[in-house]
């Protein structure tokens, strides 16, 4: 390969990377190690993203991908993650939804209700 070739293939590399596509898609489709894509990434200075933002696009889209007929593994697979990773991410969105809702307080209909009472 030359030198031409490897700059092209980098910057490949680096346009997936940054157009959201799962890291362990990238080193499937061209046969990376985790070492050698973040060494490739950090030396075309891309900022890196969160360890777990593919899982919490998953989560985001969970319930409306398990409506559409999905199963739980091919969501997982969707996003390149492991459905254990997946599992733990809707949990840990559900946890936020749920404490978001009890720092908001009683809703405005119980509270009328309280008070016609």
């Amino acid at each position: 390969m030359t030198a031409e070739d490897h700059e092209q293939r980098a910057a490949e590399i680096v346009a997936l990377y940054r157009e959201g596509l799962a890291v362990k898609r990238l080193m499937e489709c061209f046969e990376l190690s985790t070492w050698a894509l973040y060494n490739l990434l950090r030396r075309y200075q891309v900022p890196l993203r969160g360890s777990n933002s593919a899982s919490r696009r998953a989560a985001a889209e969970y319930e409306r991908l398990l409506s559409d007929g999905l199963m739980h593994h091919e969501i997982a697979e969707k996003f390149g993650i492991k459905p254990n990773t997946l599992y733990r991410a809707v949990l840990r969105r559900r946890s936020k939804a749920r404490g978001w809702q009890e720092r908001a307080g009683p809703s405005e209909a119980g509270v009328r209700s309280a008070h016609d009472n």
